[in-house]
Protein backbone atom coordinates (compact mmCIF):
# COMPACT_ATOMS: atom_id res chain seq x y z
CA UNK A 1 0.00 0.00 0.00
CA UNK A 2 3.32 2.31 0.83
CA UNK A 3 3.89 2.12 -3.37
CA UNK A 4 0.40 3.34 -3.81
CA UNK A 5 -0.09 6.34 -1.78
CA UNK A 6 3.75 7.29 -3.13
CA UNK A 7 2.57 7.30 -6.54
CA UNK A 8 -0.23 8.80 -5.59
CA UNK A 9 1.30 11.77 -4.04
CA UNK A 10 4.26 11.93 -6.54
CA UNK A 11 1.77 12.05 -9.58
CA UNK A 12 0.02 15.26 -8.22
CA UNK A 13 3.28 16.66 -6.94
CA UNK A 14 4.34 16.39 -10.49
CA UNK A 15 0.66 17.66 -11.97
CA UNK A 16 0.97 20.33 -9.45
CA UNK A 17 4.76 21.57 -10.71
CA UNK A 18 3.68 21.38 -13.97
CA UNK A 19 0.62 23.69 -13.61
CA UNK A 20 1.94 25.46 -11.26
CA UNK A 21 5.75 27.11 -11.95
CA UNK A 22 7.68 26.81 -15.17
CA UNK A 23 8.56 23.04 -14.97
CA UNK A 24 11.10 21.49 -17.68
CA UNK A 25 9.69 19.98 -20.49
CA UNK A 26 10.39 16.82 -19.62
CA UNK A 27 8.13 16.86 -16.80
CA UNK A 28 5.49 16.45 -19.30
CA UNK A 29 6.63 13.45 -20.53
CA UNK A 30 7.13 12.04 -16.80
CA UNK A 31 3.68 12.30 -16.51
CA UNK A 32 3.15 10.84 -19.77
CA UNK A 33 4.75 8.23 -18.58
CA UNK A 34 2.98 7.43 -15.76
CA UNK A 35 -0.34 6.20 -17.37
CA UNK A 36 -0.91 3.59 -19.01
CA UNK A 37 -1.63 4.39 -23.24
CA UNK A 38 -5.48 3.11 -22.39
CA UNK A 39 -6.08 5.37 -19.91
CA UNK A 40 -9.04 7.65 -19.21
CA UNK A 41 -9.91 10.39 -17.36
CA UNK A 42 -13.76 11.78 -16.35
CA UNK A 43 -13.15 15.26 -15.02
CA UNK A 44 -15.29 16.70 -12.17
CA UNK A 45 -17.84 18.11 -15.10
CA UNK A 46 -18.64 15.02 -16.24
CA UNK A 47 -15.84 14.92 -19.43
CA UNK A 48 -14.03 12.19 -20.54
CA UNK A 49 -10.04 12.50 -21.45
CA UNK A 50 -7.94 9.73 -23.48
CA UNK A 51 -4.15 9.84 -22.82
CA UNK A 52 -3.92 12.60 -25.93
CA UNK A 53 -6.27 14.58 -25.20
CA UNK A 54 -5.20 14.77 -21.20
CA UNK A 55 -1.13 15.29 -22.62
CA UNK A 56 -2.29 17.95 -25.32
CA UNK A 57 -4.67 19.96 -22.37
CA UNK A 58 -1.50 19.85 -20.24
CA UNK A 59 0.87 20.89 -22.61
CA UNK A 60 -0.44 24.32 -22.80
CA UNK A 61 -1.20 24.73 -19.29
CA UNK A 62 2.20 24.43 -17.78
CA UNK A 63 2.25 27.57 -15.26
CA UNK A 64 -1.75 28.34 -15.34
CA UNK A 65 -1.92 28.23 -11.64
CA UNK A 66 1.37 29.73 -10.49
CA UNK A 67 2.25 28.40 -6.68
CA UNK A 68 -0.22 25.46 -7.21
CA UNK A 69 0.16 22.87 -4.44
CA UNK A 70 -1.90 19.46 -4.36
CA UNK A 71 -2.31 17.72 -1.26
CA UNK A 72 -3.70 13.74 -1.01
CA UNK A 73 -5.65 13.23 1.93
CA UNK A 74 -7.96 10.53 3.24
CA UNK A 75 -6.35 7.73 1.29
CA UNK A 76 -7.51 4.68 0.84
CA UNK A 77 -7.31 1.32 -0.65
CA UNK A 78 -10.27 -0.31 -1.46
CA UNK A 79 -9.18 -2.78 -3.30
CA UNK A 80 -5.46 -4.96 -4.25
CA UNK A 81 -4.97 -7.80 -6.00
CA UNK A 82 -1.76 -8.41 -8.18
CA UNK A 83 -2.58 -6.87 -11.02
CA UNK A 84 -5.07 -4.07 -10.46
CA UNK A 85 -5.91 -1.17 -7.33
CA UNK A 86 -8.16 0.96 -6.72
CA UNK A 87 -7.74 3.71 -4.33
CA UNK A 88 -9.82 6.45 -3.24
CA UNK A 89 -8.45 10.14 -1.90
CA UNK A 90 -9.26 13.63 -1.40
CA UNK A 91 -7.30 16.26 -3.41
CA UNK A 92 -7.12 19.57 -1.85
CA UNK A 93 -5.67 22.20 -4.35
CA UNK A 94 -3.96 25.29 -3.02
CA UNK A 95 -6.34 27.74 -5.08
CA UNK A 96 -9.32 26.45 -2.66
CA UNK A 97 -10.89 23.72 -4.79
CA UNK A 98 -10.91 20.33 -3.89
CA UNK A 99 -11.87 17.00 -5.61
CA UNK A 100 -12.65 13.02 -4.15
CA UNK A 101 -10.83 11.38 -6.98
CA UNK A 102 -10.94 7.21 -7.98
CA UNK A 103 -8.44 6.05 -9.29
CA UNK A 104 -7.28 2.35 -10.81
CA UNK A 105 -3.60 1.37 -10.42
CA UNK A 106 -2.51 -1.57 -12.98
CA UNK A 107 0.34 -3.01 -11.54
CA UNK A 108 3.76 -2.88 -14.02
CA UNK A 109 7.10 -2.93 -12.27
CA UNK A 110 9.03 -0.72 -14.88
CA UNK A 111 6.85 1.59 -13.78
CA UNK A 112 8.16 4.51 -11.02
CA UNK A 113 6.31 2.73 -7.85
CA UNK A 114 5.73 -0.76 -9.41
CA UNK A 115 2.06 0.94 -10.90
CA UNK A 116 0.32 2.85 -13.75
CA UNK A 117 -2.79 4.73 -14.22
CA UNK A 118 -5.44 3.25 -16.15
CA UNK A 119 -8.24 5.71 -14.93
CA UNK A 120 -9.16 8.37 -12.65
CA UNK A 121 -12.85 9.77 -12.24
CA UNK A 122 -12.97 12.92 -10.17
CA UNK A 123 -16.05 14.69 -8.22
CA UNK A 124 -15.70 18.20 -7.11
CA UNK A 125 -15.70 17.98 -2.97
CA UNK A 126 -17.90 20.68 -0.83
Amino acid sequence: MKELLAEVEQHHDDLARWLGSEAEPALLDTIQAAHLPEFTLVTIDGGKLDLKALTQALAGSNNAVPGLTIGIEEFEVAIRTAEVAVCRFLEVHSIGTSRRSTAVLVTDPTARYGVRWLSVQETAAH
